[in-house]
């Protein structure tokens, strides 16, 4: 249900219909910042072998691809999230683009997102 202080049309899609992140569409930082804790956990590998690969190497070319996987990680992560707790994580992620990305503003809304996500099978 759509909630007065959450515009229909926030993020230039309808509420009800689940946003899909890619490179052309990329995660904002509220999202990201919604999403973090998912993120954390599913890209976990993914960032490690990102960091490996630029402490091994100068060149920055040379870790575009483990980049690409830490960006597919990422979207995909944000896009299970859209499944499983989609009005959760837009209320929580709407509280942080209105507050700053400040946390502790947004603690009850983040409850109901992990709630919903995590208890979600």
């Amino acid at each position: 249900a759509h909630r007065a202080e959450e515009p229909l049309w926030r993020w230039g899609h309808r509420a009800e219909m689940p946003r899909e992140y890619g490179p052309s569409n990329p995660p904002k930082s509220h999202e990201l910042y919604a999403g973090s804790k998912v993120i954390a956990d599913r890209c976990f590998e993914q960032n490690l072998a990102f960091y490996k690969c630029k402490d091994a190497s100068e060149n920055p070319a040379s870790c575009l691809e483990v980049g690409k996987a830490v960006h597919a990680c990422v979207h995909t992560a944000l896009g299970d999230i859209e499944k499983k707790a989609p009005a959760e994580f837009r209320s929580y992620a709407y509280c942080l683009e209105v507050n700053a990305l400040k946390m502790e503003e947004c603690r009850t809304k983040q409850l109901a997102f992990e709630s919903a996500y995590f208890g979600s099978s």
